[in-house]
């Protein structure tokens, strides 16, 4: 049967390892009858790459007001599209890890829209989401919400996070699942574990290969890419705390920030190993999703005798705001950024002189043709 691939995340799940793969290998999959395709709309802070957003992406006018007949329009176009693929692939694949947030907020009937789409057509939908650990997913996604400066709590301290962020909607994974499954089943659900330990075929891209079918052979080619690198030790309190700066509404300037506090980032957290919950902490955060995430081994991945995830937490010291180590992090990232300046005015420096000396001999074509002739002469 055809079927509709829609990998949902969630964030912070290598999304956007996925996605490139699927990109980069649109010819591989291709000859597989596997199909990623990439749709012509633009938004805002949003990737190519990620072509299911059209699912919940949302389009305004100049006034920031919503424009719902506009949304509507694309995803019917958008479906259309998929209908006429289907003629030519038995399968197509959708990536958007936003999903796993937004179908509890304002498409709340993302599901059932979808469903009446595939019933009419006579597609199956075949859901992938990759759950982690609730402690490791929630501290990097406040971590991430610092480090892009996204949203309401781009400025928030985690304790912050902690109180006001709607846990439910982020955490509790089986009763989301649950409300999917509803409306798809559970048996077009595939719950996937993100734990390198855990991958099959020991890769995320050998692993979702194998959620939607396929296996990983040298076919395939795997870039580098660049990696997600997280804001370690004190790196992310500076960054929080800039990020309330009017400098940094300004899209380049942010950017610019936040490259130079990524290389500071790892030095700091080597000589800073801490974690935003205490040992106890974390163990007393995780008991309340351990029965749910017990549910989902029994009734997702049929395993009645298992646990969904490793529940061994590093015993190592919570990040406090007063430590041994922010002097010497405040002086690392002043270097860092005086270096930049430096090698950037070296720079323009030397595209400076290169321009004046081209101006004089375009200003100047009897010395530069004599230049040019001395020149010559000395070889």
């Amino acid at each position: 049967m055809k079927t509709l691939h829609i990998h949902i995340g969630t964030p912070k799940t290598a999304t956007t390892a996925i996605q490139t793969f699927c990109m980069e290998n649109e010819a591989v999959l291709e000859s597989k009858s596997y199909c990623y395709p990439l749709f012509p709309y633009v938004y805002k802070k949003v990737a190519k790459g990620r072509n299911g957003h059209f699912l919940i992406g949302t389009i305004e006018d100049g006034s920031g007001n919503r424009r719902i007949e506009d949304e509507e329009k694309r995803f019917r176009d958008s479906m259309r599209k998929i209908r006429e693929l289907f003629q030519t692939f038995d399968h197509v694949i959708l990536s958007e890890e936003d999903i796993w947030r937004l179908m509890d907020d304002y498409r709340k009937g993302l599901w059932e829209k979808i469903e009446r789409e595939a019933k009419e057509a006579g597609f199956r939908i075949h859901i992938i989401v990759y759950l982690r650990r609730q402690d490791k997913y929630f501290i990097s996604n406040w971590n991430q919400n610092i480090k892009q400066k996204i949203g309401t709590f781009a400025e928030s301290s985690f304790h912050e996070f902690l109180e006001k962020a709607n846990k439910k909607t982020r955490l509790e994974y089986f009763e989301k699942l649950e409300r999917v499954a509803k409306v798809v089943g559970k048996e077009n659900i595939t719950v996937r574990r993100f734990d390198k330990g855990e991958f099959e075929g020991g890769s995320i891209y050998a692993d979702f290969l194998f959620a939607i079918g396929l296996k990983l052979t040298d076919e395939y080619v795997i870039s580098q890419g660049v990696r997600n690198v997280g804001l370690y030790g004190n790196i992310h309190e500076f960054k929080r705390v800039l990020n309330g700066l009017p400098q940094l509404e300004d899209a380049s300037n942010e950017r610019f920030i936040r490259e130079l506090m990524l290389e500071c980032s790892e030095i700091s957290g080597e000589y800073y190993p801490c974690e935003m919950f205490s040992k106890e902490e974390t163990e007393a955060f995780l008991e309340n999703y351990k029965a749910g995430n017990q549910k989902i081994a029994e009734e997702y991945l049929h395993e009645p005798d298992g646990n969904l995830f490793d529940y061994t937490v590093k015993d190592v010291p919570k990040w406090q705001k007063e430590n041994a180590f922010v002097y010497d992090d405040i002086i690392r990232f002043i270097g860092v950024m005086t270096s930049s300046l430096y090698e950037e005015n070296q720079k323009l420096k030397s595209d400076i002189k290169e321009l004046s000396d081209f101006a004089y001999r375009i200003s100047h074509p009897l010395r530069s043709a004599l230049h040019s002739g001395k020149r010559k002469k000395e070889d």
